[in-house]
């Protein structure tokens, strides 16, 4: 009879490695390391990491199916290279989950985590104040953390953690100052304030208004990027 303990062992090593695997070059799409465009095969992620084919193949999958890369080869895969209409997908995917999540999580909210919620509202109203890009950014980001953590759907989690992985992504690519303005927080006290009142259809509204106009800042600075792309001397060369 065959040692179910002995033989499963291996296999959990190697899943471990492959996620740290991913977890790097992940790492290195996000902060941009890994440029659009960049291929990558499973030989030399296995030479570069030392590792063996196994664990490459299994980190370039889960690369692949959280958007950022895409197949080229029987083995290659290739840093994904966003597209208008990627860009506009991923923001339309990305308010219909976090409706989802964050009305999930609203059911759930207690007076306390309102309470934290206005807080970091307050921190981020007064960063804009101050133009303090870090501390709003600090303030916004365990905003939007809070928000959504009470959430208890493990799958919409699930997608709506790849689409914030692949927005980041994106604001690292074009976008590197955050939108600090009275507007912004303007639109996160009403998100907020739906949120309190557990109003599905004000919080639907709130959330599609905020997220459609960070979409049409991004797609304005994706095109503005690629208009500054096609002028650069190596751009001319190629096009003639």
């Amino acid at each position: 009879m065959t040692d179910v303990g002995n033989s499963s062992k291996p296999l959990i090593e190697r899943r471990t490695l492959s996620s740290q695997l991913y977890e790097i070059l992940e790492g290195k799409v996000i902060s941009g390391e890994l440029a659009p465009g960049t291929r990558l095969s499973e030989e030399s992620v296995a030479e570069t990491f030392q590792v063996s084919r196994s664990p490459a193949r299994e980190a370039l999958l889960d690369l692949e199916r959280a958007g950022l890369a895409e197949r080229v080869g029987a083995r290659d895969r290739m840093i994904t290279i966003p597209t208008q209409e990627t860009i506009s997908a991923k923001y339309e995917l990305w308010w219909i989950v976090d409706i989802g999540r964050t009305y999930l999580a609203a059911l759930r909210a207690t007076e306390q985590d309102l309470a934290e919620l206005h807080r970091y509202l307050d921190r981020m109203a007064r960063a804009v104040k101050g133009r303090d890009v870090k501390r709003y950014r600090a303030a916004c980001d365990k905003w939007h953390q809070k928000i959504r953590r009470g959430c208890p759907n493990e799958y919409v989690n699930q997608v709506g953690g790849d689409c914030d992985l692949y927005l980041k992504w994106l604001e690292v690519l074009y976008d590197r100052s955050p939108d600090i303005s009275e507007q912004t927080v303007a639109e996160h006290a009403r998100i907020l304030d739906a949120y309190e009142r557990k109003d599905l259809g004000a919080l639907s509204e709130s959330i599609r208004v905020h997220i459609t106009r960070q979409r049409d800042r991004i797609l304005g600075l994706f095109g503005a990027a690629g208009s500054a792309a096609s002028l650069t001397p190596g751009a001319a060369r190629a096009a003639d």
